[in-house]
């Protein structure tokens, strides 16, 4: 038989569907809130790790952010948030280097 509500193919005798969770009895009407999470990756924990390894190797954030995306959303999330924040301070911290150097003189030609 088809699941009446994703329409696969399911076993005549299942009493939920195993794709989307819906019940196949038709009086049974109540709607399964454990399918959720269902696809949810358990190493997918979005550790401050991560971060930190992206904020120390922001090249490597980068990838791991590209390649983890689809696969492991929260730890992808956290590998680009950190190589993300040292791209941010090192940008910053170059503009208020060249405007130190610009008001202090450094590297003029006057002696």
């Amino acid at each position: 038989m088809y699941c009446k509500n994703c329409g696969k193919e399911i076993n005549n005798d299942a009493e939920f569907c195993p794709y989307c969770g819906s019940s196949t009895n038709e009086n049974n009407n109540i709607p399964n809130m454990n399918n959720q999470n269902n696809n949810s990756n358990p190493a997918d924990t979005g550790s401050a790790g991560w971060a930190v390894l992206g904020f120390f190797f922001p090249i490597v954030g980068l990838i791991l952010y590209l390649v983890w995306r689809d696969t492991e959303p929260k730890n992808a999330k956290m590998a680009g948030k950190g190589a993300l924040i040292c791209v941010i301070i090192s940008v910053v911290l170059t503009i208020v280097s060249i405007i130190c150097i610009a008001f202090t003189g450094i590297g003029s030609a006057n002696y």
